[in-house]
């Protein structure tokens, strides 16, 4: 159940985030940063290791899971939120961001200057944005059918390989790097030097762990499976973050100026255990958007604050297999004459998100 929380401000908004910058730390930044490349390292080592299949599978599974923290690590440091000092966090998010192949100045374009600047402004926003019933139906057949796979259950294990990251953070051949391509040939190389050596490190550990393994599983475990697996859980985290049957998007910039804004788009979606802090204060979405120079480790404290003092920035829920079918039953296609959901046919699923 979504819940609206209604409180009164507790003070301004220097009050609400006093000494936000204080709560960089240094030590504790590095501690989380160990810690994860540490556990990426093990579980990476283990899913090589001659184990059982079953067991292999799993680490592979868990290495995976790793990436994604070191996702949410280099994340941080994009935003120069994570320690003290710009070339700590350049150099902590380049180390963290290369198991999951994303260059750091073309995600800071993509993420910083376009999905925050613009969040759920289609054309500017490039995340999951959703289809108007003209544009769904121009589309080709194809097009039409992959954005049907996107908008299911399954969209995640392609949305995010095909549709995002290998023209938009990993190399620099999008639309909008057009004439600024050569700023980011440098972090693309990086990180396609990072992989050549992670694959090369994988097949000799492999043969060396497991020499009766053939390649192609030394391959699978080591880099395919857990590569997919993170892939999945971004994208679902993304598409979860800003997308559900209260959250509008919009197609007019005075429009979304007025009524939209990052506090209007942004979900906060809390897990029923949390087994995975890092994830948990990731998903205290709402906060990062208000002020995304809060570090990761200081979110959930942010994210309650915030609650308090503003009533419009508190839409949140409890994560489900339920909830998660029910919002992608409802956000197929976005009408945005009607500012509502629809669903493939143009039927309405939501009323109007904002007044007329």
């Amino acid at each position: 159940m979504i819940t609206h929380c209604i409180a009164e401000p507790l003070g301004g908004r220097a009050a609400a985030f006093e000494s936000v910058e204080s709560r960089r730390s240094l030590g504790r930044g590095l501690l989380v940063f160990t810690t994860y490349t540490g556990l990426y390292l093990f579980t990476l080592v283990d899913a090589l290791a001659p184990f059982s299949l079953w067991a292999s599978l799993l680490f592979s599974v868990g290495n995976g899971l790793m990436i994604s923290m070191l996702f949410i690590v280099g994340h941080d440091c994009q935003h120069r939120a994570f320690v003290p000092g710009r070339r700590w966090n350049l150099w902590l998010g380049r180390l963290a961001f290369l198991p999951c192949l994303h260059a750091g100045s073309l995600w800071r374009q993509a993420h910083n200057v376009l999905h925050h600047g613009r969040t759920n402004l289609k054309g500017a926003d490039p995340v999951w944005a959703p289809m108007s019933m003209a544009e769904y139906r121009a589309a080709s057949p194809a097009r039409r059918l992959f954005e049907r796979i996107c908008r299911s259950w399954a969209g995640p294990l392609f949305y995010y390989y095909a549709e995002f990251w290998p023209f938009t953070v990993l190399l620099p051949f999008s639309s909008e790097h057009r004439g600024k391509r050569l700023r980011h040939i440098g972090d693309s190389l990086f990180v396609l030097a990072g992989f050549t050596c992670t694959v090369a490190a994988i097949l000799v550990l492999g043969h060396a762990l497991s020499p009766q393994r053939p390649i192609w599983l030394v391959l699978l475990l080591g880099w395919a499976l857990p590569f997919a697996f993170w892939n999945y859980l971004g994208a679902v985290s993304f598409y979860l973050n800003h997308t559900h049957p209260d959250v509008p998007w919009f197609d007019k910039e005075d429009q979304w100026r007025s009524h939209g804004g990052a506090l209007a788009t942004t979900v906060h979606m809390k897990l029923p255990i949390n087994v995975l802090p890092l994830y948990a204060s990731c998903m205290a979405h709402t906060a990062h958007h208000d002020r995304p120079s809060t570090p990761i480790y200081a979110l959930e404290t942010a994210q309650a604050s915030l609650k308090q003092r503003n009533a419009k920035a508190t839409l949140e829920y409890t994560f489900s297999i339920r909830e998660y079918r029910r919002i992608l039953a409802v956000c197929k296609l976005f009408d945005f004459e009607r500012m509502c959901w629809a669903d493939f046919s143009g039927k309405p699923t939501t009323p109007r998100l904002i007044p007329e």
